[in-house]
């Protein structure tokens, strides 16, 4: 579930949120991740759930083969204009392409999922750990970066995370339950600062067995 009323609605203009992502600081928390979290060393499959207008391209190395995919069909159309000769953008959810994946998607070395799920309840959420399943080669792994609550947080980051658009913020334990109801290898870490503003974010990361 996503909250777009009131100024949140001008998030799905693509500027508009690529200026929000700016302001944030997102650039350089994708640079953090790209190094320390997803271990790229070139010529990998990345397939990129809930992309967005493609900003985390950015992070990546040159030579691997990207394929992202976002329900936003303006998000789409603003990531094939400025990435056109460096990735490929389809239009989708998970459940779209859960039954019979798109051949670009199959046999990825690695499935990111930067900061869609909370948008997402449960079932939608499931669909997504599945649909990496089914799409990652044997060895795989699925990486995402969420916002989380913790047991003793800050008021201030607990009221902001409070108020994202995504109305389906977990906690730590709730991100591990759902993702291990797919995948058996399931590790998280907390991290703060990445960001300008006062959150706390969680790394969930999945391996498919060999």
């Amino acid at each position: 579930m996503q909250d777009d009323r009131g100024l949140k609605r001008l998030l799905s203009f693509s500027w508009i949120y690529e200026l929000f992502q700016n302001l944030v600081g997102a650039g350089k928390a994708h640079r953090w991740l790209a190094e320390n979290c997803l271990r790229l060393k070139g010529g990998e499959r990345v397939v990129d759930v809930g992309c967005g207008t493609g900003n985390f391209r950015k992070a990546l190395p040159r030579d691997i083969e990207y394929v992202g995919f976002d329900i936003s069909e303006k998000y789409i159309a603003k990531a094939r204009h400025t990435f056109s000769q460096n990735g490929t953008f389809l239009v989708g959810t998970a459940a779209d392409f859960l039954p019979d994946p798109d051949p670009r998607l199959c046999g990825a070395d690695l499935v990111i999922c930067m900061g869609l799920l909370h948008h997402l309840n449960d079932e939608e959420t499931l669909q997504v750990f599945k649909l990496a399943d089914k799409i990652l080669r044997p060895g795989g792994r699925l990486v995402c970066w969420e916002p989380t609550f913790l047991i003793h947080q800050s008021p201030i980051s607990r009221w902001i995370i409070g108020r994202d658009r995504g109305r389906n913020v977990r906690t730590e334990p709730e991100w591990k339950a759902i993702a291990a109801r797919i995948f058996p290898n399931v590790s998280t870490s907390i991290v703060t600062g990445l960001v300008r503003v006062p959150y706390v974010h969680i790394i969930i990361e999945c391996e498919k067995e060999a």
